[in-house]
């Protein structure tokens, strides 16, 4: 599940060029399609894909997959019935949450070929960094755990975490005592902040990459940012319908989904070069394949999401980026 030091080392690189002004090192115009086994949640810089089984005759089980071993189910504890992943880290670490039945869920924590437990009532745990730190919530409330600790964000009235990175910066949306919801970032170092969205109540921050930018989205209107230091800089998508970033990279290159209704949807890609395309004319995906969303996407530029193929509906994909196929010369006599 490693990957080799010069393919970790040749993306480090290509994502520190990100940083300054060539986020298109970490995309790509063509890639290969592997059908996967699982429907896929996250996927890791290794490689390794996260998910759940798509079996109809199976349980929602968590599993994860990768090229050479193919797909692993994590076994659950006695009474624990279903478990969704939600989050993967560059070892291999994978958190999410089981349930023993519909109103009842246990954050847990899979390493070493280990599942365990964490020991609060009501967590659900929705991601990790390298280091093995994870955040999510207990009884709605965000919390963070960290050297086998937990620690409360300071939330009043819930909210979501939906991403954290190597400096321990959380992001997500907390609610007020209103109704509304705010993006915000948290930090060992500082209590919640809000991060601003232009012109909105509402917003959700949706990821946080290496160098602490981050993925805003507000609403009405519906708009997408980057925030870089402190400063939001609009994205802008689909001219045409209404879209729905889910993942952004260390390069700052953006994926998800967007579409007339959930029907109709296409996966797109996003960087600040070649700006918002279709991944469905990236990809030699031919009349078999349908790709409706990107879920998320690595430092490698490699992009899990799923699709319908072959009339077959909600099948995981991977995305490998490869050079593009050149044509053949045509010889004139």
């Amino acid at each position: 599940m490693k990957c080799s030091a010069v393919l970790l080392f040749s993306a480090i690189l290509s994502c520190a060029a990100a940083a300054q002004g060539n986020s298109h090192a970490c995309a790509a115009s063509h890639y290969k399609i592997i059908p996967l086994p699982i429907l896929p949640v996250r996927i890791n810089d290794s490689g390794v894909v996260i998910g759940t089984t798509a079996r109809a005759d199976e349980d929602h089980q968590a599993a994860f997959w990768t090229e050479k071993d193919g797909p692993q189910i994590l076994d659950l504890p006695a009474g624990f019935t279903a478990a969704e992943p939600k989050g993967i880290n560059a070892k291999g670490d994978i958190v999410g949450t089981a349930w023993q039945e519909a109103s009842k869920h246990s954050a847990f924590r899979y390493s070493q070929g280990k599942l365990s437990l964490l020991p609060e009532h009501q967590a659900a745990a929705m991601a990790i960094n390298d280091a093995g730190t994870f955040a999510g919530q207990v009884a709605e409330h965000l919390t963070l755990w960290a050297n086998g600790k937990s620690t409360q964000l300071g939330d009043c009235c819930g909210g979501i975490v939906h991403s954290i990175n190597a400096k321990e910066q959380v992001v997500g949306q907390i609610n007020d005592k209103d109704g509304h919801y705010s993006a915000f970032v948290w930090d060992p170092t500082h209590d919640i902040q809000l991060v601003p969205a232009p012109h909105s109540a509402n917003s959700t921050a949706l990821s946080i990459n290496g160098s602490g930018h981050i993925l805003l989205q507000s609403f009405t209107p519906n708009v997408i940012y980057v925030v870089r230091n402190g400063k939001s800089s609009p994205v802008a998508l689909s001219p045409e319908f209404a879209s729905q970033p889910l993942s952004m990279n260390d390069c700052d290159v953006i994926v998800g989904e967007f579409g007339a209704a959930s029907d109709f949807n296409h996966a797109f890609i996003w960087d600040s070069k070649s700006g918002f395309r279709d991944l469905n004319k990236l990809a030699d995906t031919g009349a078999e394949w349908t790709l409706e969303s990107a879920l998320d996407i690595n430092n490698r530029g490699e992009i899990v999401g799923i699709g319908d193929r072959g009339g077959q509906q909600d099948v995981g994909f991977l995305l490998v980026p490869e050079p593009r196929p050149q044509k053949s010369a045509v010889t004139r006599k």
